[in-house]
């Protein structure tokens, strides 16, 4: 079993309390829902791009920071996840003899007859 790393959530929940803040407070100075930002404190919702950006302009950080906690939690997740370890090893690893060609791609449209009503 892999280690979980810090949900988003928590994370979050340690800056609310860092500034003194609630989820009502910081959704009006980032202008989202706290619908959202509570989810995302509960682990309930993801960290988005868009709620990234605002909580990084905001707290001098980078959405980055908040992005690769999301990614970092999300991995550590499907780590620990059996169903996806199960399927996992029913996939093989794709080589180029393997792979399926590609159609050879035509020069211009092909030009057909219109059909009759």
């Amino acid at each position: 079993m892999s280690k979980i790393s810090q949900s988003p959530g928590s994370l979050l929940l340690k800056y609310i309390e860092d500034y003194d803040l609630n989820c009502n407070k910081l959704s009006k100075e980032i202008k989202c829902s706290q619908t959202a930002l509570r989810l995302i404190s509960l682990d309930k919702s993801r960290i988005t791009t868009s709620i990234a950006v605002r909580l990084a302009k905001f707290f001098g950080t980078t959405p980055e920071f908040w992005l690769t906690a999301q990614i970092n939690y999300d991995l550590a997740k499907a780590a620990d996840n059996k169903t996806l370890a199960k399927a996992l090893k029913g996939i093989s690893r794709a080589s180029k003899s393997t792979a399926a060609k590609k159609p050879a791609k035509t020069a211009g449209k092909k030009r057909g007859r219109k059909a009759k009503r």
